[in-house]
Formats: C-alpha cells, sequence, structure tokens
C-alpha cells in the first residue's frame, strides 16, 4: 500500500506477524485462524492509508510460507526474506497498472492463470490486490470464480481504505480484517528508525500530525515544506487575533509573506547549485538567438508557475487548514496545541468548536471557488469574529 512503512526483512520475530507493529486484536485472530488451520482464504485488510496494510501481508506471507516458524514467520530465513523483499514467487502482488490507476484486465486474468499453477515453491500462495478498489467490473470479474472457489493453499489479501470502493460481489465472498491507527510510540519508533536523517525538531510533529499513520508521518518528517505551512498557520492566527488591519495588511504584512512563501512553487534548481555554463560560440548572431531563447525559457517558466498558481494556493489552504484543525483539537484535549504555533485562546470550548467548524467551510469553499486568497481572507475574518464575539 502506498504511504505503509518499507518492509523490515531479517526483522526479530514476535509474538504475531512478522514485521508488524500494533494490531494485536487483528494479529491475533489471523494468528489463532492459522494455528486452527482455518485461516479464511480471502482477507480484506481494511484501514486508514499507512498504518501497515502492506506489511501486514507481508507477514502473512512469511506466516504461510516459512518453514522455521510455520503460522507465523521467522523473518530471517530465506524465504522470509525473499517474502519481505517482494521476490518469493509464492507471493504474487496484483497493482495498478494502467494510466486511470486500475488493475488491468489483462493482469487480473494472468493472475487467474498463474494461480492454477500455484503453489510453485512452498505449500501456499498469497495473492495480495493493492489496492482492491483498483480492481474495475472486468477486472474483478476475471478474479472472482478464482476467489469464490480458489485452489487448495491460495490465499488472497485484497488491501484497501474504503469497503465501500470494492466490489460488492469481491467484498461478500472476503472476510473483513479491520487495521485501526497506530499508537504514537509505535508511529515514533518507526520515524525514528526510517527518517533518520531528517531533521529531529520535524519528529515530533510528524507523529502528532500523522494521527496514527506512519506512512504519513514517514512522509512528513521528510517534507521540507512543513515548516512554512506552520509558518502559515503561525500568521493566520496571529493576523485573526489581530483583526482586519492585519488580515487585510498587504504583500509585506508577515501574513501574506507566510502566503507567498508557502505557495513558492518548488524550484527545480536549488539555489546553492551553481549554473551549467553554456558554451562558447562565436559569432554575434548566435549570441543573440541564446538570450532570444534564454528570455523564451524565462516566459515560459513564468508562464507556468502562473498557470499553476491556483493549485499551489488551494494545497496551501488545504494545509493550513488540517494543522489549524488539529491545533485547535489538541486544545479542546487540554493541550497546548501543536510545538511552535500561539497557545489557545481564552475562549470557551463552544467557540474552538465553531472554529473548528468555520475552518472546515473554509476549506470546503477553497476548492469550489476562484478566488483562493479572498477565500482566505473570507475565512480569516470568520475567525476573527468567532474570537471577538461577546
Amino acid at each position: 500500500m502506498a504511504g505503509d512503512p518499507p518492509p523490515t526483512p531479517g526483522a526479530e520475530p514476535g509474538p504475531g506477524l512478522v514485521g508488524v507493529l500494533g494490531h494485536a486484536q487483528a494479529q491475533g485472530a489471523v494468528v489463532r485462524a492459522l494455528g486452527r488451520g482455518q485461516l479464511h482464504h480471502a482477507l480484506v485488510l481494511v484501514g486508514p492509508r499507512g498504518v501497515g496494510k502492506a506489511t501486514f501481508a507481508r507477514g502473512l506471507g512469511c506466516a504461510l510460507l516459512c518453514p522455521q516458524r510455520p503460522g507465523l514467520g521467522c523473518g530471517a530465513c530465506p524465504t522470509c526474506q525473499r517474502v519481505l523483499a517482494g521476490n518469493h514467487p509464492d507471493v504474487d502482488w496484483l497493482v495498478p497498472d494502467s494510466k486511470a490507476g486500475l488493475i488491468s484486465v489483462d493482469a487480473a486474468r494472468a493472475c487467474h492463470v498463474r494461480q492454477t499453477h500455484a503453489p510453485y515453491e512452498g505449500r501456499a500462495y498469497l495473492v495480495v490486490v493493492d489496492p482492491a478498489d483498483a480492481l474495475g467490473e472486468a477486472a474483478g470479474n476475471a478474479l472472482l470464480k478464482t476467489i469464490e472457489e480458489p485452489r487448495p493453499g491460495v490465499h488472497f489479501a485484497l488491501l484497501t481504505t474504503n469497503l465501500q470502493g470494492m466490489l460488492p460481489t469481491i467484498l461478500s465472498r472476503s472476510l473483513p480484517v479491520r487495521l485501526g491507527r497506530l499508537d504514537d510510540d509505535i508511529v515514533r519508533s518507526i520515524v525514528d528508525r526510517r527518517a533518520a536523517d531528517a531533521p529531529r525538531e520535524r519528529h515530533d510533529m510528524a507523529v502528532l500530525l500523522a494521527e496514527g499513520s506512519a506512512g504519513v508521518a514517514l512522509e512528513l518528517a521528510s517534507d521540507p515544506s512543513l515548516a512554512r505551512s506552520l509558518e502559515l498557520v503561525k500568521q493566520a492566527i496571529l493576523a485573526v487575533r489581530a483583526g482586519p488591519s492585519a488580515i487585510f495588511g498587504g504583500d509585506v504584512h508577515p501574513l501574506w509573506q507566510a502566503w507567498a512563501a508557502a505557495t513558492a512553487p518548488s524550484e527545480a534548481v536549488p539555489e546553492d547549485s551553481p549554473a551549467e555554463p553554456e558554451p562558447e560560440v562565436p559569432g554575434a548572431k548566435k549570441k543573440k538567438a541564446s538570450k532570444k531563447a534564454a528570455k523564451s525559457g524565462e516566459d515560459g517558466e513564468k508562464a507556468a508557475s502562473k498557470k499553476d498558481a491556483p493549485a499551489l494556493q488551494r494545497a496551501a489552504v488545504r494545509r493550513l487548514v488540517e494543522l489549524w484543525i488539529l491545533h485547535v483539537r489538541e486544545q479542546l484535549r487540554g493541550r497546548a496545541g501543536l510545538p511552535g504555533l500561539p497557545p489557545p485562546p481564552n475562549v470557551a470550548p463552544g467557540t474552538l468548536v465553531a472554529a473548528i467548524t468555520a475552518l472546515q467551510r473554509l476549506g470546503a469553499r477553497v476548492e469550489r471557488m476562484g478566488n483562493v486568497r479572498l477565500m482566505l481572507e473570507q475565512g480569516l475574518l470568520e475567525q476573527s469574529a468567532l474570537l471577538s464575539a461577546p
């Protein structure tokens, strides 16, 4: 699953599936079923993005195939290491292979053919469909008979964040296994191990923002734009408390300077990278043509930047709304809020709840309206009115 932490070949065996952290209830149910020889042939691993659905599927593959520790997996034998590395012939990953992000009919039919000859090396064969909601009707029908009446030893793990997105015909023949959000301690341990090169001050923030998703936390810990987004939230909160004079303070105001930084396009070439020197070509005509080409390139970059501006602005507001709501929710829980942001105002809890509702409206409006900055100004005025209400 995209966003899941990468596998850990050679992971130390524990009481559950190899490499799987958390999800004690789901692990316990699967391990007990394996021990009794009653594992359902088609499991739907459903849970939020980045909580370890693909890791769970790899652990299941180890449990089904490991010769050293059947039913659990050892994580160290050649079989487990090949499963974790994704190159064991008895673990088949069926993933989107079309421009539309869907699993093609041809890929589904090829998978059906492969399982008719499986297992190849071990005593079981596992098909991982990631994500299961990428199966369209035609591709799903190509697998339906296999899922409905699999050959002995053939298992399916269908990964999804949304059961409603799956084909009802396949869902009705499968057993859902729910994977919830991970504890913050587990997410922190994964971030500390997998994103060790990221700035340390970003780790705690990433864990807090991820809300139990290790995959999201890893993305945030490695995201240099996070600091710019937090600065925008900080300046927005300060402007809201100062009132309209700050909200309409113009481009020189810290709020709109933070806005400019948060909505700036990423540079294709780092600032400290030296420009590649142009070859020396004799003749004035050549030099003139070179200058013309350079100007044309600059004009193209400006046009592209202008074209991308609304999308960058919407993304900045989405991140602002997400961070601001999380900040207020932390305050409702009696905490200080996100690190580096202003402390909670001296208002009733009901006002904070109303502030969250207003922020959610702002997030919805910017997706529909053309002038993103105007929508943001209106949203900030609404926040200011809430704080100043008697």
